[in-house]
């Protein structure tokens, strides 16, 4: 992930914390009945607040870095929404926060759930994997093609799918296969 992203992630996890501590001090100081009645424009713009915040923060966690080609995006959507319909998660998610208020409770569930998405999507990629032989690989026969897959328009090295145009860009290390 880089710095634009992780920054990012920082600045959305702070603003649901931030968020998610005023809930949890206002249910401390205030029965639930009065925030809902006395206080409720100002309790519901909180809620609002927070939905929002944990949605943008989860999908950010989740989905950040994964790839997809425009030409398989249906079907990986379906793919990731099925996965995340099925996990449960976003119940838990809605009650770390709502319920608990504990962030690293919200942090594990969205963690969680990112790991299920990419354990879903293993399989499609491995069902769209071909060889990219390179210049080096046809003008040296001991040079290995490398694994490609057309799913995410990414190559297979040291364990983890290296973005295409990084690798022909040199923006990543080559290995030489021998």
């Amino acid at each position: 992930m880089n710095k634009a992203l992780d920054q990012e992630t920082a600045l959305l996890r702070e603003e649901l914390s931030k968020l998610l501590t005023t809930l949890k001090h206002n249910r401390e100081k205030v029965s639930l009945d009065v925030l809902k009645t006395k206080y409720k424009k100002g309790y519901d713009t909180l809620c609002t607040g927070i939905r929002r915040s944990a949605s943008d923060y989860v999908k950010q966690v989740a989905l950040c870095g994964i790839r997809i080609h425009k030409d398989y995006l249906e079907t990986a959507v379906s793919i990731i929404n099925d996965t995340i319909a099925q996990s449960g998660i976003l119940k838990q998610l809605s009650k770390a926060a709502f319920g608990h208020q504990d962030m690293a409770e919200f942090d594990s569930l969205a963690n969680a759930l990112r790991e299920k998405i990419l354990a879903s999507l293993e399989p499609f990629y491995m069902r769209h994997l071909g060889l990219y032989i390179t210049q080096e690989c046809l003008e040296n026969p001991e040079v290995m093609p490398l694994i490609y897959c057309a799913a995410n328009h990414c190559i297979w090295q040291n364990g983890k799918w290296i973005p295409l145009e990084l690798y022909q860009t040199g923006s990543v290390c080559r290995e030489k296969s021998a």
